[in-house]
């Protein structure tokens, strides 16, 4: 067995994934093969992030970590192949790859499981990685928008191109006492929180916009294009503390159903903190349907 972790070879990377991705049905699982080899062709997967520990030459355990724009980063955990599970070897493979990350810059490591598959989540919460939360998915197909879109608010909407630093300074400001995964706020610097968002799908400053109140800006909402689907979806919303409870998140929502409605996309889509009953309640009155869970691990790398 090969002591510490190292890069798989190109050679490798096709079996690598088949066992990273061991736990799923058998056509999902070489839909994500396909898929991870992809990314790798287009440099959006770095090579060095497929960690993997070899016995007898072959590979007997893989891990892979994916480092994003915006100081974070997705990490898939270990697999081992068939036989005794490996304890020791799956904590230098966390080990290994949380190093990785920290000397790129990355502060934030997050990982998802579906509800059934939190059992695989064991090597990494021995190796610092916390269970916060669930997230909702959910999904507005625009057939029939609430009786008041499109009704004339209290709000006023600009662009991020009109009103840069002021959208940075909102956003950051929504932030203070949100119910949406609250562990990470501070961590990152707005600069490092817009290149993350701006990551995300297909960016067009022009679905960036800042709600004003009477000139007082009150909230943020953040949408991007996937390219998948045509669909956009919410990367984030939000409200500073003084103006809550008032309706202006509703508001901000309208505003982006009926931009969406306009532009003929097929739907609409969000994730929000299970632990958020507010957003909860509010986007489901709006007609938005959940169609996914995933349980939320979190690193934070000081």
């Amino acid at each position: 067995m090969t002591v510490a972790p190292e890069p798989a070879r190109p050679e490798e990377w096709p079996a690598a994934f088949r066992l990273l991705f061991r736990p799923l049905p058998a056509e999902v699982r070489e839909q994500r093969v396909s898929t991870a080899l992809a990314l790798l062709e287009q440099g959006e997967l770095m090579p060095d992030g497929i960690l993997v520990l070899r016995d007898g030459g072959e590979v007997a355990g893989v891990l892979a970590c994916m480092p994003l724009p915006g100081a974070t980063a997705l990490v898939w955990p270990p697999q081992w192949r068939d036989g005794p599970e490996d304890v020791s070897g799956e904590d230098r493979l966390v080990r290994h790859a949380v190093r990785w990350l920290r000397g790129r810059g990355v502060k934030l490591v997050q990982s998802l499981f579906p509800p059934d598959g939190v059992a695989a989540s064991a090597s990494l919460e021995r190796n610092g990685f916390v269970h916060v939360t669930h997230l909702w998915y959910l999904r507005h197909t625009l057939g029939s928008l609430p009786p008041d879109a499109g009704v004339p608010g209290r709000l006023d909407f600009v662009t991020v191109e009109d009103a840069p630093e002021q959208l940075a300074e909102t956003l950051i400001r929504s932030y203070e006492g949100t119910l949406d995964c609250p562990e990470i706020s501070g961590v990152r610097t707005v600069e490092e929180v817009l290149d993350g968002h701006r990551s995300q799908g297909r960016h067009d400053p022009r679905r960036w916009w800042l709600a004003t109140d009477a000139g007082q800006a009150v909230g943020v909402a953040l949408v991007s294009l996937t390219p998948e689907t045509d669909e956009w979806d919410v990367m984030y919303v939000g409200v500073v503390p003084e103006a809550r409870r008032r309706g202006f998140g509703r508001e901000l929502m309208l505003k982006v159903l009926v931009e969406a409605a306009a532009a003929g996309v097929p739907g609409v889509t969000l994730s929000v903190d299970g632990r958020n009953d507010p957003a909860w309640h509010l986007y489901r009155a709006l007609g938005f349907e959940p169609f996914d869970r995933r349980e939320v691990f979190l690193a934070i790398l000081r």
